[in-house]
């Protein structure tokens, strides 16, 4: 007990403005944390690509199964917590204490959503895929090794660490596109030994990180208060609650409607038809930078002109995807993945509209807005759940298509409602978020300038 104290508020010689120095965030932790990002995302289309080859459209579907349900549960379960803790690491001097309280938050979270999952699952799985019951339970883990992970790196991020910070998240996707390689190279094609590789590639991210901090501290010593971190989360918790279940309702009905195969096609689909995606990706953080600066109610223009572009964008690149898709997908994801092809092509409409919602949620986010995405997000699901239990029983897997791209559009439409509303504009001024004539000359004469530079003028 003399070991284990508890600190509510940092002790003044824990926050000390004087160290700020040793703090700052300079453009090293941008090119790194940037870098990483690129890196990250090759790994994950190299990753993606090499499960499709391996596993084909029934194993790839299977796969998404196991793994479905305790993803939900871990980015639910977690309640807020990386983000609180990113928060009070931020404040305190030395994050030691912060590092403690993570670790037995994140035991606690994962122990209740694993357990929850754990009892659920057999009623969240349909018949048809019953056989894949005692592989998704052995999945649960992750749940456990999940929460630790984003919960050390919620603690680096908030204290600025950001080499240790993307070392731990960059870690994962080698590791798994080493064992997926092995996996190739010893011809394996189990389903089951893809998600162990998940797991494996989780566990080592937690290893490493849990070394790392024990060169420099003791797991033994005081706390900043759980308690006290649990409070501060609950917000946080609430607003992330509806991402995990818009990112996964769609795969959710298909399963259900349409079996595995079906999911496996449309997992790659998806992937596919958001290829382009860092168009929206880059402009949304612009947009939240120019909305913040701007002050309240101020720099509708600004938003309005990036929008435009963007839409711009997404209509000249979208075009040239779902016409280059028939070669482009079955070149690289197999031949056994021609059946999503024009599913593919249906889903770039969803993702452009996705795209472009991002990107005003995160204009919204900038100017204080933050429960508005949640709001959205919400109409958006109830939009692609309905629309995809219809449109999937009568079309198959195009009515999920389908589904997906009208969720996404009335998420959008509710985002620029929302947005209009807040800069005082009344409804015909939606003419200002309107792709012209001007807009087209205007991308023609920067047509050599990086788009995140135009958006940002």
């Amino acid at each position: 007990m003399n070991d284990v104290l508890v600190i509510t508020k940092p002790d003044v010689k824990d926050v000390c403005p004087a160290q700020s120095e040793n703090r700052r965030i300079g453009l090293a932790a941008f090119a790194g944390t940037f870098g990483t990002s690129i890196a990250i995302h090759g790994f994950t289309v190299l990753q993606g690509v090499i499960v499709a080859r391996l596993l084909g459209p029934l194993g790839r579907g299977e796969y998404a199964t196991v793994i479905l349900w305790p993803s939900v549960f871990a980015a639910i379960g977690i309640l807020g917590t990386n983000i609180a803790l990113a928060r009070a690491a931020a404040k305190i001097h030395r994050p030691d204490p912060v590092f403690r309280t993570a670790i037995v938050l994140a035991g606690a979270t994962s122990i209740i959503s694993a357990t929850l999952c754990y009892c659920c699952i057999p009623y969240l799985l349909p018949d048809a895929e019953a056989h894949l019951l005692r592989l998704a339970r052995l999945f649960v883990p992750f749940i456990i090794l999940n929460h630790l992970g984003l919960n050390l790196q919620a603690v680096d991020q908030g204290a600025g660490n950001f080499k240790r910070f993307n070392l731990t998240r960059m870690l994962l996707y080698p590791v798994y596109v080493a064992f997926l390689v092995a996996m190739w190279v010893y011809d394996v094609r189990q389903v089951a030994w893809a998600a162990v590789g998940l797991l494996v590639a989780n566990a080592a991210v937690v290893v490493v990180r849990l070394i790392l901090a024990l060169k420099d501290m003791s797991l033994r010593g005081p706390l900043y208060s759980p308690a006290q971190t649990l409070r501060e989360s609950v917000r946080f918790g609430l607003v992330g609650a509806a991402q995990p279940l818009y990112l996964h309702a769609d795969k959710a009905i298909l399963l259900w409607l349409l079996g595995a195969e079906n999911l496996g096609l449309y997992v790659v689909a998806l992937s596919a038809s958001a290829a382009i995606g860092s168009i929206t990706s880059s402009a949304g953080m612009v947009s939240f930078t120019m909305a913040a600066q701007a002050g309240p109610g101020q720099g509708f223009e600004r938003i309005a002109r990036t929008f435009r572009i963007s839409a711009l964008l997404w209509l000249i690149f979208g075009g040239i995807l779902a016409v280059a898709m028939g070669l482009l997908l079955p070149l690289i994801y197999g031949r056994e993945f021609a059946a999503a092809v024009n599913p593919a092509r249906l889903l770039i409409v969803g993702s452009a509209f996705g795209g472009l919602a991002n990107l005003l949620d995160q204009a919204l986010r900038g100017q204080g807005r933050a429960f508005v995405g949640f709001e959205g997000r919400i109409v958006g699901l109830a939009a692609m759940v309905a629309a995809g239990i219809v449109l999937s029983s009568w079309f198959g897997l195009p009515g999920m298509c389908l589904a997906y791209a009208v969720g996404q559009g009335i998420c959008l439409a509710f985002f620029l409602w929302r947005l209009l509303a807040h800069y005082g504009r009344r409804i015909d001024a939606i003419g200002s978020l309107i792709v012209g004539w001007n807009d087209v000359r205007y991308i023609v004469s920067r047509g050599r300038t990086p788009f995140v530079r135009v958006a940002a003028r």
